[in-house]
């Protein structure tokens, strides 16, 4: 029993030292290495090997006349470990995350400020004529790093909810109701992947609701692949039980916009909160706070698809004029925003990211990130120590003659603040472990967050 638990605990610490030893690498700029536990093998007594005794006995008229014992110890590894190189690790480990897994993860307890900086690599919106208006970038190299940082902030009060939608790729012409009773119209509809989906006289798909289907007419139907594409969308728990924003309206947080913006323009260097990174150049830009209110609104009411860079899919049957539009001196509306996910991989170096910044000695240095997990709580998101070893740390590696340590959960880190990076390193852990798989290349994720 000793010796399995001693198994377990093996095991726990080389993945945790892996994990921390490729962020280092990330902090170091270095290519990342990847090695997995298979076995690990228990010795009798907990020893370093198994003993043996030889006896060598003589025989035949030339042997020696005497005995002789020879006491030996027959070692093996005590880990079996494999290199992690195959191609279909590398296509898990690139691939975005499915919005499934940051939906699940929010639906356990997971805060939403974690999830948000773990998960999402940029928040975009557009103008109803496909504009860029803003982009704010999830990285501390990135002018737009204390603008997301802010809007995080700003939706901490959310709560994250699955959803999904359906869309039609129509092949063939229209064909009457009747041919549905033919045994071989269904079964080649079938054999090719193919639904029967009702449209109009004109072979336009019939709205949902069916408003525009006549009683006793003609119907008419046409086959087509169904896309069924998951997404999520930011919710409200309801008034005061979001325990931050404590509204209705769970993506503006008026307590929290001011001093958000305030400390977004302050870490931005800018003399005033009146220019919003991310914003169009050459158009007038509204102040920071506004601005966050007008992405934060944004997330909860519009149509948000998740994908990459350049991805300008939107939902079909979603028009892209804003329900209400702000004020003249606000700026162009926004009718569209998107989330762009991370894979694995990014995710591993992004935390690299923070800590190089974390630990610089420069004029780059910036402080660990800090983010609201409460009304009147706030916690570190990851904090890493490079190059001397801590006390107390939860995980500890040497890396190119330099000693990363990631420290323990702690309530307060000495400033009022709990320290979240051993959280941070579980769910990164968890997404590693779901995501390391995959026969398909990455390709960009085109997940919707709906309204």
């Amino acid at each position: 029993m000793k010796s399995a638990i001693t198994s377990n605990i093996v095991q726990e610490d080389a993945h945790n030292a892996y994990l921390v030893l490729n962020i280092a690498r990330a902090h170091e700029r270095m290519p990342m290495h990847f090695t997995q536990v298979n076995t690990v093998r228990a010795t009798p007594g907990g020893g370093g090997g198994t003993p043996f005794v030889g006896l060598d006995i003589p025989f035949g008229g030339a042997a020696a006349p005497y005995y002789a014992l020879r006491p030996s110890l027959e070692s093996a590894s005590a880990v079996d470990t494999v290199s992690l190189v195959s191609q279909e690790f590398m296509n898990g480990l690139t691939t975005p995350v499915d919005a499934r897994l940051m939906a699940y993860f929010a639906s356990q307890g997971w805060p939403l400020p974690i999830l948000l900086y773990m998960f999402v690599g940029a928040v975009e919106t557009y103008d109803s004529h496909g504009n860029l208006l803003h982009n704010l970038v999830n990285s501390p190299r990135n002018e737009t790093f204390p603008a997301f940082s802010a809007l995080v902030d700003v939706v901490a009060g959310c709560r994250l909810v699955l959803s999904e939608s359906t869309s039609y790729e129509f092949y063939g012409e229209k064909f009457p109701a009747e041919k549905l009773a033919e045994i071989a119209v269904v079964t080649a509809a079938k054999t090719a992947g193919l639904v029967p989906v009702e449209v109009d006289a004109n072979g336009n798909q019939l709205p949902a609701d069916g408003t525009a289907r006549k009683t006793g007419g003609p119907r008419y139907f046409r086959l087509a692949q169904v896309a069924r594409e998951a997404g999520v969308k930011l919710d409200s728990y309801g008034q005061g039980k979001s325990g931050i924003a404590g509204g209705a309206d769970c993506a503006i947080d008026n307590d929290a916009v001011p001093v958000a913006a305030a400390n977004a323009a302050a870490a931005n260097g800018a003399a005033a909160p009146d220019a919003a990174p991310g914003g169009q150049a050459g158009t007038p830009e509204p102040p920071v706070a506004d601005t966050l209110r007008r992405i934060g609104k944004a997330l909860s009411t519009l149509p948000i698809s998740v994908g990459g860079p350049g991805d300008k899919r939107r939902p079909p049957g979603k028009g892209l004029e804003p329900k209400a539009r702000p004020p003249a001196h606000s700026g162009p509306a926004i009718a569209e925003a998107r989330l762009v996910l991370r894979s694995t991989q990014s995710m591993i170096y992004y935390l690299g990211e923070l800590s190089r910044y974390q630990n610089a000695t420069d004029g780059t240095r910036m402080e660990p990130v800090s983010m609201r997990i409460g009304r009147d709580r706030s916690a570190y998101l990851f904090r890493m120590r490079c190059c001397e070893p801590l006390p107390g740390a939860a995980v500890a590696v040497d890396y190119r003659d330099k000693h990363f340590s990631v420290p323990a959960y702690m309530e307060t880190a000495g400033d009022a603040r709990e320290d979240r990076s051993v959280q941070t390193l579980a769910l990164l852990s968890l997404v590693y472990t779901l995501q390391n798989r995959s026969a398909a290349p990455p390709a960009i994720s085109n997940v919707r967050v709906l309204p």
